[in-house]
């Protein structure tokens, strides 16, 4: 991907899961079944953690030479947080927030060839910290429809 297509699919992260939760009730969207691990719910307040912890690590590679990016236990941090009950609509406003502020750091980048080490992955140039953030998401978007579609049977 170049550099404005991946600022372009970061940008619109927020909106993708606003239109894909557009008009479900609440039910579908906190409903787990037997197979799933999170509801949508908790999937949204997933991502919303996975957009915070992008930006700090970007953050990190824009400034620091050659860091070592730190982990997170997403499974912990959906529990600790409680997305399940939280308001999602409010997890996706923060989540829109944080996203723009790592837009406008993207856009500012000069050097996207720079490099962090990523846990138990190695280095990492910002452009592939970048397209693993995309990757990461499209997975959890494609998580959310089929959950979303199981719910609302």
């Amino acid at each position: 991907m170049e550099r404005l297509e991946i600022i372009e699919t970061l940008k619109h992260l927020p909106l993708l899961i606003e239109q894909e939760l557009a008009g479900q009730p609440n039910s579908v969207l906190r409903q787990k079944s037997a197979t799933a691990e999170w509801s949508v719910a908790e999937v949204v307040g997933h991502l919303n953690d996975h957009v915070e912890i992008w930006l700090k690590r970007i953050r990190m590679v824009c400034t620091m030479t050659d860091p070592q990016l730190p982990g997170y236990d997403g499974d912990a941090l959906v529990l600790e947080r409680n997305y399940q009950d939280a308001d999602i609509s409010k997890v996706i406003d923060g989540m829109r927030e944080t996203r723009l502020q790592t837009v406008a750091l993207l856009n500012q980048a000069p050097d996207w060839t720079r490099c962090g080490t990523m846990p138990g992955e190695g280095r990492r140039s910002l452009k592939q910290l970048t397209e693993g953030a995309i990757e990461h998401e499209t997975a959890h978007v494609a998580q959310i429809r089929v959950l979303r579609d199981q719910a609302s049977g």
